[in-house]
């Protein structure tokens, strides 16, 4: 029996009950985990049963107006123009119903925008094909893209049966994790093509589109994992990147905060590596974020996506192969924001010496390292201080080296919001160019920074005060802006001190 025959009797089996449907299909919306998503629930079912009443009265009435009064009855059909009380009734009655179903609509559409006084913010970045989470307030950063076991099984002629996979294409290496009954902003955006994040649970789901920002926010109650997927199509992977969020409870949550934090810190791995190890790991890398587009085994797809085996590329000068999978071109994103030195030069080193290439040489991560952009990877994060990294001892640097400093320091922390050159992404995330905060007093635009304000978190607890005062030196002497002044790293410190103590340190 062939494939085609195999499926046309699967079908009529469960057609007529002798064989279960895989999924559990059900005919109403799902009630969700947080207030929105219920409430959203409860105005569809009032629509519903007002849509049920309103049918069945109009269609209850003519049924029975046909039947009563048929010819066959000996009724003849009334001869009349018009009715002024028919009129008016039939348009006050369709009148008060419309306004009856507003009322309640909109005030769940205006709960849906309503994205005040959020306990915390995200900011959530489409890709081709993966999410990029970063957390506003804490400075946690990181990808998430589709995980290794779905990965595998949905190449052609993987020979792994996708039912043998826990949450086939449903599951990420890394989740987004938010704490439970916590009022959580989102902000969307996507750095290439329109993207939509959808976890049905939540309620709602939203477009991510390049250079403009959309809103939503969510408070889960229960903690547990919650699946979605993109929703726009969004080019060939687009049914691949999938997400997935855990909601924990607040003390777990913390812990999550602490532990990802700490593995920041440590940065890359750049001890070098032996040519077989580099290889040898550089297969994963290349299977996890290349293999999409370049296809597994290096051949690319003729005039979309060029041929690892055989380029001249990449059997050519390793660094000018290294400097555009760091910075990318045309349709190939930037992977220096993406993946760490060690897994670049594990990566750039595999396609060298496999897919029917075999150049020989290799890069070591410390190499890669100098050639990201300054400040990748290693700077700061924006990861909370601890006590005695406060307390260290500052050294004030001239003007120049503070504005060099605070170029990386804007880069890493500032740049995803306010735009590399500073012109921003009104009218969510402010010009830094020529604006009145930057170039207006200097304290002020201190007292901001420390503190934050609305979306802006404070960044007090997160910089160190040498990179406090090099950022804020570098916002008013670059970016378009020349005010000329600038504020030392002790001058930082002190203010830092006078801070109320962040909630991480009152925990240790």
């Amino acid at each position: 029996m062939n494939k085609s025959k195999q499926l046309f009797a699967s079908w009529v089996l469960m057609a007529i009950g002798l064989e279960t449907a895989q999924a559990d299909y059900k005919l109403n919306l799902m009630q969700g985990v947080t207030k929105v998503s219920n409430d959203i629930y409860d105005l569809h079912m009032l629509i519903l049963w007002i849509c049920v009443f309103i049918g069945v009265a109009v269609f209850g009435a003519m049924f029975y107006s046909i039947y009563h009064h048929r010819k066959s009855r000996g009724h003849q059909a009334a001869q009349f123009h018009e009715n002024t009380t028919v009129e008016i009734i039939w348009t006050i009655i369709p009148t008060l119903i419309l306004v009856g179903m507003a009322i309640p609509a909109t005030k769940t559409l205006l709960e849906l925008d309503d994205v005040q006084d959020s306990d915390m913010s995200i900011k959530v970045t489409g890709w081709q094909w993966k999410w990029e989470y970063e957390y506003l307030d804490n400075g946690i950063h990181f990808f998430s893209s589709l995980d290794e076991a779905s990965n595998k099984a949905r190449q052609v002629g993987s020979g792994i049966d996708p039912r043998s996979v826990p949450h086939y294409l449903l599951n990420v290496d890394h989740p987004l994790v938010i704490p439970t009954k916590k009022k959580i902003r989102f902000v969307f955006t996507a750095a290439d093509v329109l993207h939509s994040w959808w976890v049905p649970e939540l309620g709602w789901k939203k477009d991510a589109i390049p250079g403009f920002i959309n809103e939503a926010w969510t408070n889960v109650e229960k903690a547990g994992t919650y699946r979605g997927q993109c929703t726009e199509l969004c080019g060939k992977d687009h049914g691949f990147m999938p997400i997935v969020v855990i909601a924990m409870e607040q003390p777990d949550y913390d812990a999550w905060v602490k532990k990802t934090q700490a593995e920041a810190k440590k940065g890359p791995d750049l001890s070098d590596q032996s040519h077989d190890e580099l290889v040898s790991k550089g297969a994963a890398v290349y299977s996890k974020n290349c293999s999409t587009c370049h296809l597994p085994d290096g051949k690319g797809v003729p005039g979309a996506f060029p041929a690892i085996t055989g380029s001249a590329v990449v059997k050519g000068d390793i660094k000018v192969q290294a400097n555009l999978i760091i910075n990318g071109k045309g349709g190939m994103p930037a992977f220096g924001k993406m993946l760490k030195a060690d897994e670049l030069a594990q990566v750039i080193s595999y396609t060298r010496n496999a897919l029917g290439n075999s150049v020989g040489d290799e890069i070591q991560p410390k190499s890669v390292q100098e050639l990201l952009p300054q400040g990748a990877d290693t700077a700061s994060k924006a990861v909370p201080m601890s006590t005695s990294e406060k307390a260290e001892p500052i050294v004030d640097m001239p003007k120049d080296e503070l504005v060099s400093l605070g170029k990386s320091v804007y880069g890493s922390n500032c740049a995803s919001c306010h735009q590399a050159e500073g012109q921003g992404m009104p009218p969510m995330f402010p010009a830094l160019t020529g604006s009145a905060v930057v170039t207006g007093d200097l304290n002020a635009q201190v007292g901001l920074m420390l503190n934050g304000k609305g979306m802006m978190p404070g960044f007090g607890h997160t910089l160190s005060a040498t990179d406090f005062a090099a950022v804020v030196a570098f916002t008013r002497n670059g970016l378009g802006n020349a005010v000329g002044d600038a504020i030392q790293p002790s001058a930082i410190q002190k203010l830092q001190a006078a801070l109320p103590a962040a909630q991480d340190d009152d925990e240790d």
